[in-house]
């Protein structure tokens, strides 16, 4: 008899919940070790919705073409939409990542009618006919001019009303479910405008516009910011080498919302304008020794951490930091050993890796998930 029920229920509700786990594609790794780490599954997981957010030519949608180059790599059959509400989309770009425009299919338009429609119906259908569709990007929902900013009385306007903060909701109600059951992979890019009251802006000097309705939909959510200091702008002469001009910048990422793993956890890299992210074997060595996994051995003679020296696991101590580093750079078996041994270790505290490499606890930041996020619940 309990073997009839539970076929019933199988039959009625499609699913048992101890599938779920097993029915979502591999995680999506970002080429910056730290931000993997960040993320706390190794990557970008598809079947979930990212919110990038941050200030202008920070890097959000740059980041995001990385993650849909490497998922093309992965799937020769990988095809992706972008919906460039912003008419600002960089061709260039996308190839020098490594990305196919081939299987890249641009619709320039800030008719949310042309973007979410097209999602509720048109793309859905064509996934359900088979077609390789592996997510799509909105590029930026800020930029998506709504029925009341147009001025003009819209069916849409009618039912879900004008503004953004009330278009919006309705609009990811029906989009959710088709990223949800084809296991896409969306990314809901949002630029956001300055906090001017004072004191919110001590915790977060950024607002997200659209009212809450992209904090309720996000399984992730990515503050994306460049350092403008000194120590953040990547110089020739520095860091990268140039020709005198200003070669690449360093890219903060802040989780500042996770369903799928631990929130307010950050990660730094650095970024080329033409290599795209590097010195990740440096970014590497950063977390593992924040992490406590590289560390001063103690001496034999003293019983105390001997200062000079760094080990990692089961390879021998390294005399200077500078040469400990350079030897996870040059070793890529070192580099999986310790990427591996940093998913591993459960730290107490979320870590920065700035722009020199120097690592800070910042344990002040051990946050709620959107605590520090302000959000305008007009557009």
């Amino acid at each position: 008899m309990a073997n009839k029920w539970l076929s019933q229920m199988t039959a009625d509700f499609g699913i048992v919940a101890s599938q779920l786990k097993t029915a979502l594609p591999p995680v999506i790794p970002a080429r910056s070790p730290s931000l993997n780490w960040a993320l706390d599954i190794g990557g970008f997981q598809p079947g979930k919705v990212y919110v990038p957010y941050g200030p202008e030519s920070a890097g959000k949608s740059m980041l995001v073409m990385m993650v849909i180059a490497d998922y093309q790599k992965r799937d020769p059959d990988a095809i992706f939409v972008w919906f460039d509400a912003e008419f600002s989309f960089n061709l260039p770009l996308f190839v020098k990542l490594g990305g196919d425009p081939e299987r890249l299919y641009l619709r320039r338009s800030n008719d949310p009618e042309k973007i979410f429609d097209y999602m509720k119906k048109d793309m859905k259908e064509l996934l359900q006919e088979g077609c390789p569709i592996r997510g799509f990007v909105v590029d930026s929902i800020k930029s998506i001019l709504y029925p009341k900013e147009q001025n003009m009385k819209k069916t849409t306007d009618q039912k879900m009303g004008g503004t953004g903060a009330s278009y919006l909701p309705t609009a990811l109600k029906w989009i959710i479910p088709v990223v949800a059951e084809f296991n896409l992979l969306a990314f809901l890019i949002q630029q956001v405008t300055m906090e001017i009251d004072p004191n919110k802006a001590k915790r977060n000097p950024y607002v997200v516009t659209e009212g809450k309705a992209l904090k309720h939909a996000a399984d992730t959510m990515l503050e994306i910011t460049k350092l403008d200091s000194k120590n953040g702008v990547v110089e020739s002469g520095k860091a990268l080498s140039g020709s005198g001009h200003q070669v690449g910048h360093i890219i903060r990422v802040k989780i500042k919302k996770n369903r799928l793993g631990r929130p307010a956890r950050v990660a730094q890299f650095t970024y080329h304008y033409d290599q795209g992210v590097i010195n990740t074997g440096e970014e590497l060595f950063e977390l593992g020794k924040t992490l406590g996994l590289i560390f001063h051995p103690v001496s034999e003679s003293t019983g105390r951490p001997n200062a000079m020296m760094w080990a990692f696991g089961k390879y021998p101590p390294i005399k200077g930091e500078n040469n400990m580093k350079q030897f996870v750079v040059d070793t890529p078996q070192v580099q999986d050993e310790l990427m591996k041994a940093c998913f591993s270790h459960q730290e107490s505290t979320t870590v920065n890796v700035d722009a020199d490499g120097v690592v800070e606890d910042i344990v002040e930041d051990l946050e709620e998930e959107t605590d520090g996020i302000s959000f305008d619940d007009e557009s």
